[in-house]
């Protein structure tokens, strides 16, 4: 997770499916992350959660890191990404 801009910094982590639901045209999964022995989240993220928009079909449109419910100046790296959509193919049921 890195706040936009800055350098990318991988953290390790493992991930809980939180809820489901329909919206329209969309389907919301949301997520939260564990982090493993060592590692921290950055500073200024309080209460982080993972927001994945898919379409009715499954397929992932949009990965939106939350802190405290909301949207929020951080964003994943590239294999952050990848480890959630992994996660979302192989545990929830889309």
């Amino acid at each position: 997770m890195m706040k936009y801009g800055a350098e990318h910094v991988e953290h390790k982590f493992t991930l809980s499916f939180m809820e489901s639901e329909v919206r329209g045209q969309w389907r919301d999964i949301y997520l939260r992350m564990h982090l493993e022995a060592g590692e921290t989240f950055p500073e200024d993220l309080i209460d982080p959660t993972i927001l994945v928009i898919c379409n009715l079909d499954g397929v992932i449109v949009q990965i939106v890191l939350h802190d405290e419910g909301c949207d929020c100046e951080f964003q994943f790296t590239y294999a952050e990404k990848a480890q959630i959509e992994n996660f979302v193919q192989e545990h929830v049921n889309v």
